[in-house]
């Protein structure tokens, strides 16, 4: 036999003055009471601001036509509030529905409800009294929380997917154990200058010109007497920003070892442009100021890492001044400027 709470006729005398309808209307939490034939008769003041409606709107109507749903739904709820009519306390979990403010705007809210059985004096149940929490705020946090957790989840990945890429394609080349643990540190070491970057900007992206300023500043960074750089602002999104940095620092590391930052009088050319015929961003890196430059035997680091970036097409020139190098991404590898 389901619990009953004792009637008024067994109250203790002190407790007389207790008016309960001026209780629950003063409650926090919103509550609403149907009759048998789920018609409200009741709802407090928590109740009525959480829907925006006014008591003489929802009084006296079947509760599915005060709010209207679709068959489905409308079908599970009802099964739950006549189960209550058998005695059950019923609960329904989470509730998304569309709410249709005063001002005809239209959002989504979500509810946690309980239904529990009110008894008339023959033991039957006459009122479904259904307490209603409205979990919207806390139930959009824990999705942004789940989405951030499955975004870091991926960047972690991703992070992982490329240091192993690094590691790989650098052992093939390195002469020596010695050779390949410094040049793979200071990979990784760019690799966090640009996560650290990221983290500031909330993983919007970054410019290309920011990411032109981090991998040069050791050479004197650009506007220097031997760097020049020059184009429109571009912001690359976060996984373009990533795989630029460490192209460019690539071509700035070799740059120093064989090209323009190896010799007193080189010079280097950085300039950029959105070609809008192809809808491409078109990266000019030209290195001038030096003699009897070669193409190299074989393909160093730099020539694999342009073929494993994906989205990038690379085309070196080596003229007897100096490296020419030509990066073409597509459009979609901008971010929101």
């Amino acid at each position: 036999m389901p619990h009953r709470l004792p009637t008024h006729q067994y109250l203790p005398e002190e407790a007389a003055f207790l008016n309960f309808r001026t209780l629950v209307d003063g409650m926090p939490t919103p509550y609403m009471v149907m009759d048998a034939r789920l018609v409200i008769v009741y709802a407090n003041l928590a109740y009525l601001d959480s829907v925006e409606r006014a008591l003489e709107d929802i009084v006296g109507r079947y509760i599915f036509d005060a709010f209207p749903d679709t068959e489905e739904r409308i079908k599970g709820v009802r099964e739950k509030f006549l189960n209550v009519l058998n005695g059950r306390t019923t609960h329904l979990d989470v509730q998304n529905y569309q709410h249709v403010h005063a001002d005809g705007r239209v959002s989504t809210k979500t509810w946690q409800c309980v239904q529990t059985p009110y008894y008339g004096p023959d033991g039957r149940v006459i009122y479904i009294v259904q307490h209603a929490d409205d979990i919207t705020e806390a139930s959009m946090l824990r999705s942004k929380n789940e989405l951030i957790s499955r975004e870091l989840d991926h960047r972690v990945k991703n992070m992982f997917s490329v240091v192993m890429a690094v590691a790989n394609l650098a052992s093939h080349g390195a002469e020596d154990v010695q050779t390949f643990r410094e040049e793979f540190c200071a990979r990784i070491m760019s690799m966090d200058r640009t996560h650290a970057a990221l983290q500031n900007v909330s993983w919007a992206g970054l410019s290309l010109h920011s990411i032109l300023e981090s991998e040069l500043q050791q050479y004197g960074g650009p506007g220097s007497s031997r760097i020049s750089t020059g184009g429109p602002r571009i912001q690359l999104n976060a996984r373009t920003s990533q795989d630029c940095s460490l192209f460019i620092h690539e071509l700035a590391t070799n740059a120093a070892k064989y090209g323009c930052f190896s010799q007193p009088g080189g010079q280097l050319a950085v300039s950029w442009a959105l070609d809008t015929a192809t809808e491409r961003l078109e990266i000019v890196w030209q290195e001038t100021g030096l003699q009897g430059v070669s193409a190299p035997d074989h393909a160093g680091f730099g020539t694999q890492l342009g073929d494993f970036i994906p989205d990038m097409e690379v085309q070196r020139t080596y003229h007897d001044t100096g490296l020419e190098v030509r990066i073409s991404l597509p459009r979609s590898v901008l971010g929101d400027s």
